[in-house]
């Protein structure tokens, strides 16, 4: 207790002394750092304190030298106020922070007594307000390591040493008090970062191509629209679009026709009579309830409700201020007079502009196909949001998609899916990192089942396969509860356990008259005889980890002061490319000027209806599984994923995928979330990857997220000059691995360097999944048949499945060899060889042994277990070249039970004129030395058939016999000669001496 005391009082001391420091600064950012030093030992003496009337006191101090800090950052001229200078307006307005320091530091006793426990002070924050209720202190249990006070938070913003952490700024709540957020004064909104790096011409191509969607035109978001684009010109009809959305087989049953709106809002079943004095209105007074009755768009509607409950607690332009015709004056979109209006969507790799007519389908009977606002029927402007997005999605039968990407088309908020039902979601991490970012206003967040049985459903009271909006989330000292609204009109309510805090929650909401947005919603969720399970419900976190399938997340991009965007074509072959080349994917050099988190954001563009693929567009199913209780499903299997991974590529192209930093799962939506922490002055390769995406041409945007400056730009590949060569594997090439005797049968290639150059030997295949190597030699350039560890310069390692690489750096000039093969012998299929260089190289395949020539294989010759010489007559016919081949096939032995383990001996042949002493040697192998290498061969020698008129020729096989007893060894010839018929061979003998 003591040393807490004695913390308490140095914290107190230094405070008074930054105070007092603070009255004589010299410099503008002096004067802040002394501020918010003095603030952030006021706060660590609050946490200290135990005195309920000395945390009052601490506090109001803490309060006052924030706004202090606050002005001396927001003035433009700043002189010290120990320093004279001359009255004046400017200067009693600039200086007017050294009024509230002198108050401060003189009085502060009446400031204490000013301000009541009672009374919770607001601090403005992004889009949101937030309350700071008396008691809100690290005795409540929840501050000590995940909660910053609003002063904290405040601190961070002030300060100019540091940069706005891209983590979401965290809002301290009293735990006991539970208090609703209280309406802002005025909102300080963060600023959404704008790509700097300039496009390429290529990228203002994709971006003008992706343009058209479902056959309709999209173009990017130049300006605004201007006045006259929404009212009636030269006597022009109203304004009705190409061709009208889609409904499905379901809708139809209640579609009457396409209405204007002012006869379509509110829906004609309300007012089947008399319409006279009703028109769709811009606005509402009251709270909004938006849901869908025979629509297929949860997401869409859950989407709209979480924006509307954002505008409703502190951001009232978050969906609104995309529509037009739009008044500036009022804040709000206001009727076209000719039925006109352009929507302002965030899709395909920049903001577009979707123009709609106000026709709206209109049902038969009381079912609505349209999203509507229960509580205000004539409210117009979600119906048009809503079109102009299943516009972009394909129509009205729209088959779902998830919530975070209808809010990233929406707002332009930064998507994330949570995928509750992974081994890897920690609730108590997940809660952390996201209750108090929403509490900012900092994100939104909307949920989706996954699929139910029908008992499930009933018993739970959730739709399977349906999408739902978090209101509101509160954590208690017990519990952690999220308010979650059914947006379907007839739709279940939750029976689960209703939370014990909700009662509490419930009866500390204001009167039944309150329009309150989030009262209302509150209102909402107590059960009554008429509802006893109402469609908004309070359920807690482990509930919706149980019963939930995802969170969807939307994170506000102004918590980043950097981004950067590229956009880039793929083409996707239908030949599968090996699972672990990469040589094709798109990479991308990313660097950050300072460590910190990055995020990386994945956007897979709609696509028009392609001739050549016979389905519907991209835009209409995104390949994610969701629909409405109402709609049938096909039950087909996504269509195709698509992942992020980031690797230590230094900026340049890969070819492999091997080991990596960091990586997204694989999903199915079109946008894809990577969460990254990098280091820096790095340069990173980030690579884009895929499984089972249909065959064709894609286009996408990836967008990288900081705190720091940035650089996004396209990889480089390491070497700059490419040759490529193509080939196969056959019968008589595939000769397998290092330990197959046929090995050296393998395809082989003369590199030819002229330069010292640096280069990359790739080997790739589509046409099978047999593991490939490649060895680089010093064989000259011509045909290897013996290998010694000393001449490989370069090898792929391990065997891989669809791509082996080597690389070698500054290899002198010359010529050399490449070895490709397979693991297994005998085993076919194609190859591409390519070689990446700093410089030009030559690359020529060289013919296999006995190219071209004739071949004869004799009767296989064997050792017996006593014999170390045999040999056979050679009569030659003809003049011609002979080009001699040995295989070692087996050794055999009455003592040895596992013949696989004998080793061969080393081993020469020749073709020798006469025996005994006086014989002369025509053809000798590997130089009359013996080679222990299961391949023995000859130079390519003529012989004369005149030679025989002297003394016999004889084919002489000698081996060197090793130890381990008797052994028989069999050896398999083949004589190439460039003459058919050039000669003939007799049988084998003993020749031994």
């Amino acid at each position: 207790m003591a040393d807490k005391a004695a913390q308490l009082e140095a914290c107190k001391v230094a405070a008074s002394n930054y105070q007092s420091q603070l009255q004589v600064a010299a410099t503008k950012d002096e004067a802040l750092t002394l501020a918010i030093s003095a603030a952030e030992n006021l706060m660590k003496a609050l946490k200290l304190s135990s005195s309920s009337e000395e945390k009052r006191q601490l506090k109001s101090q803490c309060g006052v030298l924030m706004d202090v800090a606050d002005r001396i950052k927001k003035s433009t001229t700043w002189m010290s106020p120990s320093k004279e200078r001359p009255p004046s307006t400017k200067s009693a307005q600039i200086g007017q922070w050294a009024a509230n320091v002198t108050a401060l530091t003189s009085s502060a006793s009446a400031y204490n007594e000013s301000t009541s426990s009672d009374a919770p002070a607001t601090h403005s924050v992004s889009q949101s307000v937030v309350p700071v209720t008396a008691g809100s202190t690290a005795e409540d249990g929840h501050s000590r390591d995940k909660l910053l006070s609003p002063f904290e938070a405040k601190i961070r913003d002030l300060s100019p040493l540091t940069q706005l952490s891209s983590e979401p700024r965290i809002p301290q709540t009293s735990t006991r008090a539970m208090s609703s957020s209280a309406s802002p004064a005025h909102i300080h909104r963060l600023t959404e970062p704008i790509s700097t790096r300039k496009r390429s011409k290529k990228e203002d191509i994709i971006l003008l191509k992706a343009s058209v969607v479902n056959g309709f035109k999209c173009p990017p978001w130049d300006k605004n629209p201007a006045a006259t684009d929404f009212t009636p010109q030269n006597g022009q009809d109203l304004f009705v679009d190409t061709h009208d959305l889609s409904l499905s087989p379901y809708q139809q049953q209640f579609f009457k026709g396409w209405i204007r709106a002012i006869d379509a809002v509110p829906p004609p079943s309300l007012y089947p009579n008399d319409r006279h004095g009703i028109s769709p209105l811009m606005s509402s007074l009251r709270s909004i309830d938006l849901v869908q009755d025979a629509a297929s768009d949860c997401s869409v509607v859950a989407s709209l409700c979480a924006g509307v409950a954002r505008a409703e607690r502190g951001h009232d332009q978050m969906l609104q201020d995309k529509l037009y015709p739009f008044d500036k004056n009022l804040g709000r979109p206001v009727p076209s007079t000719n039925g006109k209006y352009i929507v302002r969507l965030n899709f395909n790799g920049c903001w577009r502009k979707v123009v709609i007519d106000d026709r709206l389908p209109v049902s038969s009977t009381h079912r609505l196909l349209h999203v509507t606002d229960r509580r205000n029927p004539a409210l117009l402007w979600p119906a048009l949001l809503e079109k102009a997005y299943l516009k972009v999605r394909g129509g009205y039968d729209f088959p779902g998609s998830n919530s975070c990407s209808d809010l990233w088309t929406f707002t332009g908020w930064v998507p994330e899916q949570v995928f509750l039902q992974e081994t890897d979601t920690i609730p108590d991490k997940l809660w952390k990192r996201i209750y108090n970012a929403f509490l900012y206003g900092d994100v939104l967040v909307t949920a989706g089942t996954g699929k139910m049985s029908t008992r499930q459903e009933r018993e739970l009271g959730l739709e399977g396969q349906h999408s739902y909006v978090v209101l509101d989330m509160k954590e208690t000292d017990h519990d952690r509860l999220l308010l979650i609204k059914n947006p379907w009109v007839e739709g279940k309510g939750w029976r689960g356990p209703r939370p014990q805090a909700a009662s509490f929650i419930d009866s500390s909401s204001s009167g039944e008259d309150s329009q309150n947005g989030l009262e209302v919603y509150h209102r909402d969720s107590v059960p009554t005889a008429e509802r006893p399970h109402p469609t908004t419900f309070w359920i807690g976190l482990e509930q919706v980890i149980q019963h939930f399938e995802s969170l969807y997340l939307n994170w506000n991009p102004g918590l980043f002061r950097h981004r950067q965007d590229i956009h880039f074509d793929w083409t996707i072959d239908a030949q599968k490319t090996p699972g672990n080349c990469i040589v094709k994917h798109p990479q991308f050099m990313f660097a950050s000027k300072k460590a910190g988190l990055v995020w990386f954001l994945l956007s897979r563009h709609f696509r028009d209806a392609l001739p050549d693929i016979k389905e519907e567009s991209d835009a209409f199913n995104d390949g994610t599984v969701r629909a409405d209780s109402q709609v049938n499903t096909s039950g087909d299997p996504p269509k195709g994923y698509m992942s992020i991974y980031v690797c230590t590529g230094n900026g340049e192209r890969l070819y492999i995928k091997e080991a990596y930093l960091e990586s997204s799962d694989y999903v199915s939506t079109p946008q894809c979330l990577l969460r990254w922490e990098a280091e820096a002055d790095t340069n990173y390769t980030v690579v884009i990857d895929q499984d089972d995406l249909p065959p064709s041409q894609y286009t996408f945007s990836l967008s990288s997220f900081s705190n720091s400056p940035i650089v996004l730009e396209p990889a480089a590949l390491k070497y700059g000059v490419q040759k490529v060569e193509k080939g196969a594997w056959t019968r008589q090439s595939a000769g397998g691995s290092t330990s197959s005797p046929r090995y050296f049968e393998n395809p082989q290639y003369a590199l030819e360097l002229r330069e010292r150059t640096s280069l990359t030997i790739l080997l790739t295949s589509s046409g099978h999944n047999h593991p490939l190597h490649i060895k680089l030699a010093l064989g000259h350039g011509k045909r290897i048949y013996r290998l010694q560890s000393r001449d490989v310069l370069a090898d792929s390692g391990n065997h891989r499945v669809g791509a082996a690489t080597a690389e070698i750096k500054d290899l002198q000039p010359g010529l050399y060899t490449i070895i490709c093969s397979l693991f297994e012998a005998g085993q076919t299929g194609d190859y591409a060889l390519r070689i990446d260089s700093s410089d030009a190289v030559n690359l020529k395949q060289i013919p296999r042994d006995g190219a071209g020539l004739k071949s004869m294989k004799l009767a296989p010759a064997c050792f017996g277990p006593n014999m170390h010489k045999i040999a056979a007559p050679l009569l030659p016919h003809r003049l011609a070249s002979y080009t001699i081949v040995a295989r070692f096939l087996k050794a055999t032995s009455p003592r040895s039970i596992d013949h696989g383990m004998l080793a061969r001996s080393p081993l020469r042949f020749s073709v020798e004129q006469g025996r005994g002493p006086e014989r002369k040697f025509l053809i000798a192998s590997e130089r009359g030395e013996y080679a222990d290498s299961a391949t023995v061969r000859s130079e390519s020698v003529h012989l004369d058939p005149a030679l025989v008129n002297r003394h016999d020729l004889w084919l002489v096989l000698d081996r060197l016999s090793g130890p381990g007893g008797p052994v028989e060894e069999w050896y398999d010839l083949e004589i190439f000669t460039d003459m058919p018929d050039a000669y003939s061979v007799g049988v084998w003998r003993d020749w031994s001496d």
